[in-house]
């Protein structure tokens, strides 16, 4: 739950208000909700998938869903998918850090401090970034609340009328596009790490609810407190939203404590991406472990992250014109393909031979 919640709050918390509140402006909140509910749905098929293709994960999925060399393939395309995402979002974090915060620290000193970092964890393994998600998971609430509590006596409750004056339109477009940034597809990658597999589905929704609840909050606030134009205009929504917090001239500037909030799910969802490009980096080259192969990962996001995030000007047209529908294939109609290569050979299996996914490899 918490590793999903993670993923589901990542970055958006900063960068998905601005696009929210560009394209349906007062009724940014809506486009949210409208987001959360196609999450919701993709969530669904996924699970479906893990019940078709039991115990196997993603990249194991993929060969029994279209063959060993197709398979190959498709993990391929995924892996690319992972790095250029992973390697975005470390983009993001130094622009952010040295704009924001940092302002007379060079962008690549904070890339590679957080490098470091990860390239520890991915050296620990996935039980210790679990472990710290659980660690960490009690402040991130306490902060949340102390942000919420701080923020309403400022909430204008004018700024959030006229609703639905665009119609449904640009909500629904707000939506899909907010929608595809939490990328829950990645979890699937983990699914033969679980220990109990009777209560992951509730703690997986779990999970993702409660990130967009984070997410939805954020973004009702910044309509309520910032209003539409300084919403759509700011690079950094959220953290205005932050800076605005001025309780009696005496508890202000507290707008670390959004910044703490968020660099602990940013490191939770790259962490995840990480981990997903070692496992189907071992999975494609039938390696028995990917341990030595996160340097050169780490290299290889760094120079990623060196040319991807060029400005903001250049990331604004490449989200709005560009990402949402490249993620789209990786996200729904990939997947959608899995489940009907998937149907159609449950409904070719005699009755009572074993699920494709427990057949030998040689048989698939």
């Amino acid at each position: 739950m918490i590793l999903t919640f993670g993923l589901t709050v990542g970055t958006s918390i900063l960068v998905t208000p601005a696009g929210l509140a560009s394209v349906a402006r007062e009724d940014a909140w809506i486009g949210s909700l409208v987001g959360y509910l196609i999450n919701l749905g993709m969530a669904g098929l996924y699970i479906g998938l893990v019940k078709m293709f039991p115990g196997q994960s993603l990249f194991d999925m993929f060969r029994l869903a279209f063959g060993k060399w197709p398979g190959k393939l498709v993990t391929m395309l995924y892996l690319f998918y992972f790095l250029i995402l992973a390697g975005t979002l470390l983009g993001n974090l130094g622009f952010f850090l040295t704009s924001e915060v940092l302002p007379d620290t060079p962008i690549d000193i904070v890339q590679i401090l957080f490098l470091v970092a990860c390239v520890m964890c991915a050296k620990m393994g996935l039980v210790v970034l679990a472990r710290l998600g659980e660690l960490m998971m009690p402040w991130i609430l306490f902060f949340f609340l102390v942000l919420i509590l701080a923020l309403l006596p400022q909430v204008e409750w004018d700024y959030i009328s006229p609703i639905l004056e665009g119609g449904a339109g640009p909500i629904l477009q707000a939506g899909l596009h907010s929608s595809m940034f939490q990328e829950l597809i990645v979890m699937l990658v983990f699914v033969p790490e679980l220990t109990d597999d009777r209560k992951w589905k509730q703690a997986y929704i779990a999970g993702m609810s409660f990130g967009h609840l984070l997410l939805l909050t954020v973004v009702l606030f910044s309509v309520l407190i910032l209003g539409i134009e300084q919403s759509a205009n700011s690079t950094f929504p959220a953290f205005a939203l932050a800076k605005t917090i001025n309780l009696g001239n005496f508890l202000q500037r507290v707008e670390g404590i959004l910044i703490a909030l968020w660099i602990i799910t940013f490191f939770l969802k790259t962490m995840l991406l990480i981990f997903s490009m070692l496992k189907g980096t071992q999975s494609l080259l039938g390696l028995k472990s990917s341990s030595y192969i996160v340097y050169p990962l780490a290299v290889l996001l760094l120079i990623v992250a060196w040319n991807t995030y060029v400005n903001t000007v250049y990331i604004g047209e490449v989200i709005q014109k560009v990402w949402v529908g490249y993620s789209m294939i990786h996200l729904l109609f990939i997947p959608l393909l899995m489940c009907v290569s998937g149907l159609l050979r449950s409904s070719r299996r005699k009755p009572g031979s074993p699920p494709v996914s427990d057949a030998p490899p040689a048989e698939q």
